[in-house]
């Protein structure tokens, strides 16, 4: 910190000496603003001390208890309207069922029950689309990650007790679809 912060931080601590704050005019005026002081400049008892300036009038400051409020003379202030009882507030009109709720929900079931099926191998009739060395007829799921490649080995996965992540993505979002579509209901 500079020299003159310093004097700031000291002066609102209370650590500065008044002949400090009346030496430095602004240091006073900061004083007199924050503490309602009012110092007076010093004057050198030596005259090897004087710097030639006239003297300074002093102008005492009248304040009051409440000095924030700014006294404006020859204005008059208006009377404050009375107050007045609120109009009433129309009723909340009942929001209906929205058309996209009912979407969401159809959406949702169909989804779970396409996904569920799909685990417990129903759509492996399909599995004679696939038509490359590799197929085997033991493959009754379709692998969602890949169901664009259902004619060759990599759109099938094996049947029931082996789950991939994109079965687990499946059966999940299917049940956030229908949850999202009953907190809009």
């Amino acid at each position: 910190m500079d020299s003159y912060d310093e004097k700031v931080k000291r002066l609102l601590d209370g650590e500065i000496d008044e002949s400090e704050i009346a030496a430095d005019p602004v240091l006073a005026s900061l004083a007199e603003r924050i503490f309602g002081l009012t110092i007076e400049p010093i004057t050198p008892t030596k005259p090897s001390q004087s710097t030639g300036l006239p003297e300074v009038e002093v102008v005492t400051a009248v304040t009051t208890q409440d000095s924030m409020i700014e006294v404006i003379p020859g204005a008059t202030p208006k009377p404050l309207p009375l107050p007045q009882e609120m109009p009433g507030l129309p009723a909340i009109p009942k929001q209906e069922e929205k058309k996209s709720s009912r979407f969401l929900m159809f959406f949702g079931f169909s989804s779970l029950t396409v996904a569920a099926a799909n685990v417990f191998g129903l759509f492996g009739f399909l599995n004679s689309q696939c038509v490359a060395d590799k197929c085997t007829a033991e493959a009754t799921r379709i692998n969602w990650i890949d169901i664009h490649n259902i004619s060759n080995e990599q759109g099938w996965s094996m049947p029931f007790p082996t789950l991939g992540i994109p079965d687990y993505v499946a059966l999940a979002c299917s049940i956030v679809v229908i949850l999202i579509a009953f907190r809009k209901k």
